[in-house]
């Protein structure tokens, strides 16, 4: 996993990070709730500060906040970890061979027998307040992008931040609110 060049824990960070090949993992509701309740830990400990989320049929994006104690490159490299660990264990409770055949298939270098994330992830510094807001518009528009077409209006897509910042009210796991970084 790369360590960020130059990771300031002052900075927020917009981080993408992807399933293995692209592939569509993230559908069942039972493998969302493993990414959602892990980023839910990562913000309940500590760890980060969870400003924005969508979870993708094969990618999350996050708008968060890292401290030095726990920098951006750890936390990541722990969400994937556990997070892999928990999808397989729930794609083999649910005898799901045929997903387990292709995560197994997609590892190429040995080191594990499935791989479910591609390795490292993308991770942009966020200086300014309208770079904030063009990611926060990103990301909760993506399910509503013509290639997805997860939903009419980010609000409806029940697995992103975009509840708690349109509506006001709660998103499936609670979120720190960006927006008081700048009253």
């Amino acid at each position: 996993m790369p360590v960020h060049p130059n990771f300031d824990p002052d900075n927020l960070y917009f981080v993408t990070t992807t399933a293995a090949r692209h592939i569509h993992i993230f559908k069942r509701e039972s493998i969302i709730r493993i990414i959602l309740d892990s980023l839910h830990f990562l913000r309940t400990s500590g760890r980060m500060k969870l400003f924005v989320f969508v979870v993708m049929p094969n990618h999350v994006h996050l708008i968060c906040k890292f401290s030095k104690e726990h920098p951006l490159s750890a936390v990541m490299r722990d969400f994937k970890r556990h997070t892999a660990l928990q999808i397989i264990r729930q794609l083999m409770a649910e005898e799901l061979t045929e997903k387990l055949g292709i995560l197994q298939s997609l590892n190429q270098d040995n080191r594990q027998e499935y791989k479910v994330w591609e390795d490292g992830f993308d991770a942009r510094d966020i200086f300014l307040q309208d770079f904030l807001s063009q990611k926060m518009e990103y990301t909760h528009h993506n399910p509503c992008q013509q290639q997805w077409n997860l939903a009419n209006t980010p609000e409806e897509y029940p697995w992103s931040s975009a509840r708690y910042y349109v509506l006001g009210k709660p998103s499936v796991i609670p979120v720190d609110d960006v927006r008081d970084l700048f009253v």
